[in-house]
């Protein structure tokens, strides 16, 4: 077996994750990627989710499928089965938020739009939404590093440099987090509106 080409195939599914979750993101935001609750405030019918309702769950799969090839078989199939049972128990969580908040309009999306396997073609049009990239690779820097490792093992078979690397994933996360929450915190403070009383003169 050509080690190099098993590791560069799992490299590609963690590419892939890196890039479906970048592109999700950036139609959402970076706070919403490292917020503690589940968001069902609003419909995002744009960018990947023309083609697909979860297109960050869709991530999660790529990246479990990348996890397996380094597994047995079993372990294969305990993570990706695993991966999907957890995105599932999510996706029905935000589902039903979403449709008691948006009703009729997110059950027309659901039957225009596949829940995890993504199609080939849109049924929905574009909402003219602009991603924003900026947004997106900083939401999804931990997954990108992730990739960085995964490339790095699949070329040199280096379990120094791969864990090198993998080791700086928690590290760009630690940083990435702490940028989303200030800006977090700078523009809720920008949004109060100024209950200061004018000055007698």
């Amino acid at each position: 077996m050509d080690y190099h080409v098993v590791f560069a195939i799992a490299a590609l599914f963690c590419l892939a994750a890196s890039l479906v979750r970048t592109w999700a993101t950036a139609y959402l935001n970076s706070e919403v990627m490292v917020g503690m609750r589940l968001d069902t405030s609003r419909l995002v019918a744009d960018g990947p989710y023309r083609y697909v309702r979860n297109p960050l769950y869709f991530g999660n799969i790529l990246l479990a499928i990348r996890m397996g090839l380094l597994s047995s078989r079993i372990g294969f199939l305990i993570l990706v089965a695993g991966m999907i049972l957890y995105d599932y128990r999510l996706i029905f969580l935000e589902e039903s938020g979403i449709a008691a908040i948006q009703g009729e309009s997110y059950r027309a999306y659901c039957s225009a739009v596949p829940r995890l396997v993504p199609a080939l073609r849109t049924k929905v049009l574009s909402a003219g939404r602009v991603p924003n990239w900026d947004d997106g690779i900083l939401g999804e820097a931990f997954m990108w590093t992730l990739a960085a490792s995964a490339i790095a093992f699949a070329i040199t078979l280096n379990q120094v440099i791969y864990f090198g690397v993998l080791a700086s994933a928690f590290v760009v996360y630690g940083i990435s987090l702490a940028v989303i929450k200030r800006r977090k915190r700078s523009n809720a403070n920008a949004e109060q509106p100024n209950l200061e009383s004018p000055r007698n003169t």
